[in-house]
């Protein structure tokens, strides 16, 4: 995605989140967490640049564009991690390989609120793998879970498919 791409998704998104939860507390009984879609700070952009090339480009892409997306309300909630904590983790080896149904060395950068994880393929940054909670011993995820899979065959992809979740999220609790 193109950086005016990347900013057209970010806004849009954010409209999308302002609609999801506009009548929450009226459906749910209780107020909405703070779901936000941050700006870019020059730390995590200074993070990211000099974390090249372990971290694909196409996620420096994002990064100039938002710092991190928490929408702990929306569905069973997604977490676009902060550059600063992608970085983190990768440079520490938390998780940067999986095996098993795929075997590639990988980048995680978002995670959703039932403990699955998202991560871009190495070094190309595609596709995105879909890690549902396994086994991770010395930073390396194993599994035959069908789960575990191409979430999309790229980062823009995943991004749009994300953003339509919000939008079909929102237009669902708006009927209720």
């Amino acid at each position: 995605m193109m950086q005016r791409d990347l900013v057209t998704w970010r806004e849009d998104l954010r409209k999308a989140v302002a609609s999801a939860v506009l009548d929450f507390e009226d459906r749910y009984g209780y107020p909405p967490g703070e779901n936000a879609v941050s700006e870019p700070t020059t730390t995590s952009a200074a993070l990211i640049a000099a974390a090249r090339p372990a971290v694909p480009a196409v996620l420096a892409d994002l990064y100039a564009v938002v710092d991190a997306v928490d929408l702990a309300d929306i569905d069973n909630g997604f977490f676009l991690h902060s550059a600063s904590h992608v970085v983190h983790v990768h440079e520490a080896r938390d998780l940067w390989r999986v095996r098993g149904r795929h075997d590639a060395d990988v980048v995680v950068f978002a995670s959703d609120g039932g403990g699955t994880q998202y991560a871009l393929a190495m070094p190309d940054g595609w596709p995105v793998y879909r890690l549902p909670p396994d086994l991770v011993i010395d930073g390396i995820y194993t599994s035959e879970d069908p789960r575990f899979d191409v979430a999309a065959p790229d980062l823009a992809t995943f991004l749009d498919l994300l953003l339509q979740d919000v939008k079909t999220f929102a237009a669902s609790s708006s009927r209720r």
